[in-house]
């Protein structure tokens, strides 16, 4: 059985990619997915719910979706008067 010396395999580690998806919420076909099927297959809002032509590239897809989602957050209805159910 062949070891591997700890600082061997710490470089190894290190020189590693890891990919970490910035957007698992989202694909090709949903621009937001809710959950997935007891046989894995995604269920959401799709890119043409959102007003988001499908055949664009998904980065550009991204692109006018986050900036849908700002312009929906800075126009959001706030009462100051309304009052929260906890202290």
């Amino acid at each position: 059985m062949k070891t591997i010396s700890k600082r061997r395999r710490k470089k190894q580690v290190k020189n590693e990619s890891v990919y970490i998806d910035p957007y698992p919420d989202m694909d090709g076909e949903f621009a937001y997915i809710a959950g997935y099927t007891s046989g894995g297959a995604p269920y959401g809002v799709r890119w043409e719910d959102v007003g988001i032509d499908s055949e664009l590239p998904f980065e550009e897809k991204v692109r006018l979706y986050m900036d849908q989602m700002k312009d929906r957050a800075d126009t959001l209805p706030v009462d100051d008067m309304e009052e929260l159910p906890f202290d």
